[in-house]
């Protein structure tokens, strides 16, 4: 019984104790003074009143089929043009806008000055298509131009003008004789006026007789056997 009485007492002796601790120690911080002694702030929102739930909005409404796609598809077919009815009551204005007047202030007008054009290059004129071949009629075996065949050339040689001109001899299974024939039609354009080196010579030793032709300035002048 005794000790039952004692640890109560010791107890009750251990609260006043650490009461007057606290209390002292409020007493110190009061006549310290400062931050310490001041009362604790309130809670963040603590004088805001309690949320009502019946407040909150109801959710969005879930989104119908396609209508994703839709969307999608209106965005890949890019901006529509806008309708006749939209663009009736829209006029360009026909003067610069007045500037606003401001003070102290200084406003002028730019001068617009347009872009000079750009310069185009000169379009190169087409050649014209190769004139069809004139062909000169030699006798069997003969590289003789025969007079009757000098009008075709005289007017092959008008036709090339300042252009070029093609001979051809044929030599009748012989190449010397092809060579030869062509040389003469070269040397029978040159005496018509046609400088000699507007002048390619071709010979093939198949076929017969020769021909000229005037096809203007694309090729050099050379000579072949074949």
């Amino acid at each position: 019984m005794f000790g039952r009485h004692f640890a109560a007492s010791w107890l009750i002796l251990a609260a006043t104790s650490l009461g007057g601790c606290s209390q002292s120690v409020g007493l110190y911080h009061r006549i310290e003074g400062g931050a310490i002694a001041q009362s604790r702030q309130a809670p963040p929102g603590a004088n805001l009143p309690y949320p009502n739930l019946a407040d909150v909005p109801p959710p969005l409404a879930a989104t119908p089929p396609g209508s994703q796609e839709a969307i999608a598809a209106q965005a890949r077919g890019g901006v529509s043009a806008p309708s006749p009815g939209a663009l009736a009551g829209l006029a360009l204005p026909s003067a610069v806008p007045p500037l606003p007047n401001v003070p102290g202030l200084t406003l002028s007008n730019p001068i617009f000055t347009p872009a000079p054009p750009k310069p185009q290059a000169p379009t190169l004129a087409a050649a014209p298509p190769p004139a069809p071949p004139v062909g000169i009629a030699f006798a069997p075996g003969s590289a003789l131009l025969p007079y009757s065949q000098t009008g075709a050339i005289q007017a092959a040689a008008v036709q090339s003008g300042a252009g070029r001109v093609r001979v051809c001899g044929f030599g009748e299974g012989s190449m010397a004789l092809a060579i030869a024939r062509a040389q003469r039609l070269a040397d029978a354009l040159t005496a018509a006026g046609v400088p000699r080196k507007n002048i390619d010579m071709t010979a093939f030793s198949a076929g017969s007789g020769g021909f000229v032709q005037p096809y203007g300035a694309a090729m050099a002048g050379q000579a072949r056997a074949n």
